[in-house]
C-alpha cells in the first residue's frame, strides 16, 4: 500500500548508464588489481574499464560471465553475474513458477552481489511487446517488479555513513536490500525479521519514518474496534500498513474501499484516534 505519508518516494529513475572509458590493454593500479585476484582467483579472460569513478573487471569463471566493481581504493563493492534460470536455487524457482508471471517467457538471469546488501536474483522477462525484471532475495522472496524498464544497467549503491549507523542501532538484526532516492527522500528498502519495511530520511539524512505492510490478524483489537465505529465500518479493508514517525507517533494506515470509493484511514495506535481520512487518487 502506497500511503499519502510516502508519495513522494518512487525508485530512483537514474538507472542511466555511467560514463565509461574502455581500451585495449587497460590495467588498473596494483592495489585493485590485487583485490580483484584475491576475490576472484579463478577468473579468466579478465578485462578492465572505467565506469565513473569505479575500476570494473569483466571477467569468467567457467561458463560464468560476470563483472565486478572495485573503488579506487581498491575496495569491492559490486558483482553482476549472468546465471542460467536452471541453477538459481530451488526457492526461487518455485517462487516464480507459482507466480504471476509464471506463464511469461525468461530472457535472462542476472545475480547481484553488493557490499553490505543483500543479493539479489533479477529475472528478466517478457509476454509479447511487455517485459518485466522481477527481483527476488535468496530466500525465494519476490521484492520488486519492475515494469518495462529501460537504461538496464546496475550500479553500486551507497548511503551517508549516518544513515547505515541509523539503521544499524534501530534496526541491528536488518538487512539492506535497496536504496532509493528522489525529490529530497532517501528510503532504504531492509528484512528485519523477515519484514521488508522502507526506512526513509530527508534531506538532511534525518529519520523520518518506518513503514511495513501488516495483515489484519496482526492489528490490536482496540485499533480494530476504532475503525468498526467510525464512518468507515461498513468499508472492504484493502491493505493496512504499520508507520513508525520520528516525532513518536505510531499509526495504523487501513486503505478501505466500498463502491468506487478508496479511503486511507490512519489511526492513531496510542490515543485511538483517527487522525486523518485521503481519498485514494
Amino acid at each position: 500500500m502506497k500511503t499519502t505519508f510516502i508519495a513522494a518516494i518512487i525508485m530512483l529513475s537514474s538507472m542511466f548508464a555511467f560514463s565509461s572509458c574502455k581500451s585495449d590493454g587497460y590495467v588498473p593500479a596494483k592495489n585493485i588489481v590485487n583485490a580483484f585476484k584475491a576475490k576472484y582467483p579463478k577468473a579468466k579472460q579478465v578485462e578492465w574499464e572505467v565506469k565513473n569513478t569505479y575500476q570494473v573487471a569483466e571477467f569468467r569463471i567457467g561458463f560464468t560471465e560476470a563483472e565486478a566493481w572495485f573503488d579506487n581504493n581498491g575496495k569491492w563493492v559490486m558483482t553482476e553475474s549472468d546465471v542460467s534460470f536452471r541453477s538459481l536455487p530451488a526457492v526461487i524457482r518455485n517462487s516464480f513458477e507459482t507466480g504471476e508471471y509464471a506463464k511469461w517467457k525468461v530472457e535472462d538471469v542476472d545475480k547481484l552481489e553488493r557490499d553490505g546488501m543483500e543479493t539479489l536474483y533479477i529475472i528478466e522477462v517478457e509476454l509479447g511487446e511487455q517485459e518485466v525484471d522481477l527481483h527476488y532475495l535468496e530466500n525465494g522472496t519476490l521484492v520488486k517488479t519492475v515494469m518495462d524498464k529501460e537504461n538496464k544497467g546496475y550500479f553500486p549503491e551507497t548511503m551517508p555513513q549516518t544513515v547505515l549507523q541509523f539503521i544499524k542501532q534501530k534496526y541491528p538484526q536488518a538487512n539492506i536490500v535497496e536504496i532509493d532516492q528522489e525529490k529530497g527522500l532517501l528510503k532504504i528498502e531492509i528484512i528485519d525479521n523477515r519484514l521488508k519495511k522502507d526506512v526513509v530520511f530527508n534531506h538532511k539524512n534525518e529519520w523520518v519514518v518506518t513503514t511495513w505492510e501488516v495483515r489484519q490478524s496482526e492489528v490490536p483489537t482496540n485499533v480494530m474496534n476504532v475503525l468498526k465505529t467510525s464512518a468507515y465500518a461498513n468499508y472492504r479493508i484493502d491493505d493496512i500498513d504499520y508507520e513508525e514517525r520520528a516525532d513518536g507517533t505510531n499509526v495504523y494506515i487501513f486503505e478501505v474501499e466500498q463502491g468506487n470509493k478508496e479511503v486511507y484511514v490512519t489511526i492513531n495506535a496510542n490515543s485511538l484516534e483517527v487522525i486523518s481520512t485521503t481519498p485514494k487518487n
